[in-house]
């Protein structure tokens, strides 16, 4: 293990209550009560692909997702909150005391995660940032992955990424890279794909140290 790739929301910080109670209000005048799950299961894909999906799913015009999107972010302004989870601090002082290089690999978008980290404090403990605004294909496709690796110059072998959703399992994997899940948005069960689960990140630091 050379490097550790997290994920954004969900991961780094705790935000999808957050955003789900934005999606919530946008979707409030089509008559949809969506749950926190549905959305969680959707994760990593970016905002755009999320509002695609739940228009297929719902049925709801085309035309109007630019405006569902736009009445998400306005929503989700208006009640975000910037909170990390905790024991997160053990594990970012962990690696860079062992020299492992770290990233964040995201679906969300360069501004909204700079300002996020910046109000942590946190943002020099990573080398690289991917986000949705970099690649040309979000999670589950490798490539966002893939070009935290070669930003990094590292073998994806050598990398180990830490998600809480399927699609970024699904985007680690066909990587070539380990996947720890943590449970902080979803049970085990939908988290099966990675190749270890766990609880919180107390756990997540006992195995990242045994893999060290």
């Amino acid at each position: 293990m050379k490097a550790i790739l997290f994920d954004f929301d969900g991961v780094l910080v705790q935000s999808m209550e957050d955003h789900y109670l934005g999606w919530k209000k946008a979707l409030k005048k089509y008559g949809i009560e969506m749950s926190p799950e549905e959305l969680f299961m959707m994760e990593g894909q970016g905002v755009r692909a999320i509002a695609n999906e739940i228009s297929r799913k719902y049925n709801l015009p085309i035309e109007d997702t630019s405006s569902i999107i736009k009445n998400k972010q306005k929503y989700y302004n208006k009640i975000k909150k910037y909170r990390y989870y905790p024991n997160l601090l053990d594990v970012l002082t962990w690696a860079k005391e062992k020299n492992l290089l770290q990233g964040i690999v995201t679906g969300g978008d360069r501004q909204r995660v700079l300002e996020t980290l910046g109000s942590f404090g946190i943002q020099d403990f990573f080398k690289v940032i991917i986000t949705s605004d970099e690649v040309s294909e979000t999670k589950p496709s490798p490539q966002p992955y893939l070009l935290a690796a070669s930003e990094l110059n590292v073998n994806p072998a050598d990398c180990v990424v830490v998600e809480n959703a399927p699609l970024g399992i699904r985007s680690g994997k066909a990587a070539g890279m380990k996947v720890i899940a943590i449970t902080t948005t979803l049970n085990a069960h939908h988290l099966r794909e990675a190749d270890v689960v766990v609880a919180n990140f107390s756990d997540l630091l006992r195995t990242l140290k045994k893999l060290y």
